[in-house]
This record gives structure tokens, sequence and C-alpha cells, in this order.
């Protein structure tokens, strides 16, 4: 029982935040390079298609909970107010596109914020679910690796 909820806790963890997920999941059960790879790339796909597929859902709840909060103003222009980090998003999107924000997803940004945002600037959802797979299939070996082979980086 305690090996299957610490399974679980380590699927669902590294379906969220992927980069902190799959080293927690090499230290708590010592798995070879292969299953590391398979589990930690099925978990972040299992995040994508959830969030793929919620996004949509999601929209609409922000939408209602904004409308009910913070309604618009009449007799006030309406004036579009950009934070910095919302800047810096709409400029990779716009530079590389979703192969490059697929890119960025499963490590520097979260699992999540990248799949929400891919759904907010590219509609078609099997295209942002199949480049943001790929990337964590990519992402996933490559973290195993790094992982069971630390002598293929020499900081030398």
């Amino acid at each position: 029982m305690i090996t299957f909820l610490r399974t679980l806790s380590l699927f669902l963890l590294t379906s969220v935040k992927f980069v902190v997920g799959v080293p927690a999941a090499y230290a708590a059960m010592k798995m070879t390079f292969w299953e590391l790879s398979a589990f930690s790339s099925i978990s972040g796909i299992f995040g994508v298609a959830c969030f793929v597929f919620l996004s949509d859902w999601l929209f609409k709840i922000w939408g209602n909970l904004k409308m009910k909060y913070f309604p618009p103003k009449e007799t006030a222009k309406k004036r579009k107010v950009f934070s910095k980090s919302a800047r810096r998003y709409v400029s990779i999107v716009r530079k590389y596109g979703l192969a490059g924000l697929a890119l960025l997803t499963p490590t520097l940004l979260s699992i999540p914020i990248g799949t929400i945002l891919a759904r907010k600037f590219f509609p078609n959802r099997t295209k942002v679910f199949i480049y943001l797979s790929g990337s964590v299939i990519l992402w996933a070996v490559a973290i195993s690796a790094i992982l069971h082979f630390p002598s293929l980086i020499n900081f030398k």
C-alpha cells in the first residue's frame, strides 16, 4: 500500500512539476534508465492531456469569476495592463511559436502553465498535445540520462 501511494504521489508530482518529479522518482524508487524514462514520459503526458482537455473548462470558469468579481466599468475606458511575465510569455510565443513554448514547458515553465499558455495562443488541441507530448518525452529521456549517466556531462 505504501509503495502504491508513493508511486501515485510521484506520478502526480511529475505530471505537474516535471523537473522536480523526475529526480524525486529516481531518488525514491531507484528505477533503471528505461523505467525512469517511461515513468516520467507517461506521467508528463498524463499532465499534458489533463490540462489540454481541461483548459476550455478552466478558461470558462476564469471568465465567469472575472465577470462576477471584477465587472467591467462602463464609464472608464478599458485599458489592458500587461505584467512583466505576461509580456515575456507573449514574446516567447511570437518569437519561437508552439515548438519553442513546448520545448520550455516541462523544465522552465511547469506543465500546467505551459499547456494553458499553449492552448490560449494555439487553439488546435491535437497539435498542442502532440508538440507538448514530444517535448515531455525528449526531456524525460534527457533528464533520465543525466541522472543515470552523470559522466555524460563533464564540467571540467
